[in-house]
């Protein structure tokens, strides 16, 4: 497979100025930082939950061309913010009191209606993201749906990491089961919107 560096170095910058955002923003100045991260990082996704949303989107089969491209954005992503946390924390002189998130998958009871807000979130926000031109209408509609998505999971991995490992497994898996619900929402109305296309061609 040949690496595709110029998309990486993007996704590395991004997800630095994202997870420098992380430590001072709110969600408005997170979603306006993340709108101009992606016109200055054209074609980066810079958040796990968006490379997920294309991997579970595109050729599900196409291994070289679709998972490991995407797989090495989220390693590129993962090392952008490592590099933010380094600088911001003066290599680990600034407490900055993180502790890894608990692992939730463990619990699906509980967490069913987290999982379900996740895939019509994923669903939702794909659409904008699909279908507006504008990056601030993809950034802001984010923002609207971020209580049913974890936008920074490159985040928590580059913490977890930058701490000696501390909470890496619960971190790992948050990261990963995030971006696989977000994605699995993306596909569902990737594939509701097609329903729909095929109703309104036949019924015409």
């Amino acid at each position: 497979m040949e690496i595709n560096w110029k998309d990486n170095m993007n996704e590395i910058g991004g997800a630095f100025l994202l997870s420098w955002a992380v430590f001072g923003m709110g969600n408005v100045e997170f979603a306006i930082v993340l709108a101009v991260a992606w016109m200055a990082f054209a074609g980066a996704h810079l958040l796990p939950v968006v490379t997920w949303c294309h991997m579970l989107t595109g050729d599900l089969s196409d291994t070289e061309g679709n998972w490991m491209a995407n797989g090495m954005r989220l390693l590129a992503q993962v090392i952008g913010a490592c590099l933010a946390i380094v600088l911001m924390t003066e290599a680990g002189g600034i407490d900055t009191k993180w502790s890894a998130t608990d692992m939730w998958i463990t619990d699906i009871a509980d967490n069913l209606w987290v999982m379900l807000g996740m895939i019509a979130a994923g669903a939702v926000w794909w659409q904008i993201h699909t279908r507006c031109d504008s990056v601030w209408a993809s950034g802001i509609g984010m923002m609207a749906l971020m209580g049913a998505m974890t936008l920074t999971g490159a985040h928590e991995m580059g913490a977890s990491i930058t701490s000696m490992g501390d909470g890496i497994v619960d971190s790992l898996v948050n990261w990963i089961c995030d971006g696989l619900f977000v994605g699995a929402g993306a596909l569902l109305g990737v594939k509701i919107d097609e329903m729909v296309d095929n109703m309104s061609g036949s019924s015409e």
